[in-house]
C-alpha cells in the first residue's frame, strides 16, 4: 500500500530555468561540442563518451569566466517555494541530472537549497582542463552518464508513489519506472511514443497543483506498467 510520496527532479531546464551544461560548453567549446551531442542523441556514443569530448573541447580553461556563466544561471522562482511545500507534507524530493554536481552545488547554494539532495556527475579542474568523473554510471545504459532509471528504482520503497518531473533525453530511463510523470519539450513527445501518461507543466507551481490533488485522495495507485518494469529490473539485477 502506498504511504508516500517521492519526488525526482531534473536540473537543467527544470529545476533550473536554463540548460547550463548545454549553455557552458556550446559557449566555451564551439563546434565540437555541437557534434558530440548530436552523436549522443543520435546513439552514437554513450552518455559519458559525449561529456569526455565536451569536456575535451575546453583546451584552456577561464576559470573566472567559467564560474561567471554558472553564477548568472537562476533558478525557476516556483521551485524554492515547491520544496517548502514537500518538506512541509513530508515529501521526499531528490535532484539527478546528466550535468555536474559542481554547478548545481554553486546555484543552490546562491538559493539556500545547498541541502537537497543531488545526485549527478563530477568534475575536477586539472591544470586547465575540466576532468569528469562518473560515479553513477550504468553500463547498461547509454542514455546518459548518469543513469536517471537507477535512482528511481533504487531510492523509493515499495511504500513510495515514484514521482519524475523531467524535460529532456537524459530523464527518459527515469520515466520508465515512474508512476506519475511531469513533462514538458522533449520528454513529452517520449513520453508519447512509448504511451506513458503525463501531466504537462510550466514551472513547479502546476506540479504543486497537481501534487495537492494527489494528497487529498484516499488512495493513491502505482502505474501498473512501471510497477512491472520495476519488478524485471530488479529480476535482473539480482541474476546478473
Amino acid at each position: 500500500m502506498i504511504q508516500s510520496i517521492k519526488i525526482f527532479c531534473d536540473f537543467d531546464g527544470t529545476v533550473c530555468l536554463g540548460d547550463v551544461r548545454s549553455i557552458l560548453f556550446r559557449t566555451l567549446g564551439g563546434e565540437e561540442v555541437d557534434e558530440a551531442v548530436r552523436l549522443w542523441l543520435r546513439g552514437e556514443i554513450s552518455g559519458d563518451e559525449c561529456i569526455h569530448r565536451e569536456c575535451a573541447a575546453i583546451r584552456d580553461l577561464d576559470l573566472t569566466e567559467f564560474n561567471k556563466i554558472i553564477d548568472e544561471q537562476k533558478l525557476d522562482p516556483t521551485f524554492p517555494r515547491f520544496v517548502e511545500f514537500c518538506r512541509s507534507n513530508e515529501i521526499g524530493i531528490e535532484i539527478l541530472s546528466d550535468g555536474f554536481g559542481y554547478y548545481i552545488d554553486r546555484i543552490l547554494k546562491k538559493y539556500n537549497l545547498e541541502d537537497l539532495t543531488v545526485y549527478a556527475n563530477s568534475l575536477r579542474i586539472n591544470g586547465g582542463k575540466l576532468v569528469p568523473g562518473f560515479p553513477y554510471l550504468n553500463r547498461y545504459c547509454d542514455r546518459a552518464a548518469n543513469c536517471k532509471g537507477t535512482h528511481v528504482l533504487n531510492n523509493a520503497g515499495d511504500d513510495q508513489l515514484r514521482v519524475v518531473v523531467g524535460d529532456g533525453f537524459s530523464d527518459r530511463c527515469a520515466v520508465d519506472y515512474a508512476d506519475i510523470v511531469f513533462a514538458k519539450r522533449q520528454l513529452i513527445q517520449y513520453c508519447r511514443e512509448s504511451n506513458i501518461s503525463y501531466f504537462e507543466y510550466n514551472d513547479f507551481q502546476d506540479v504543486q497543483r497537481r501534487i495537492e490533488e494527489l494528497l487529498k485522495r484516499k488512495r493513491l495507485n502505482t502505474r501498473h506498467r512501471a510497477e512491472i518494469r520495476r519488478r524485471e529490473a530488479f529480476r535482473i539485477e539480482a541474476n546478473v
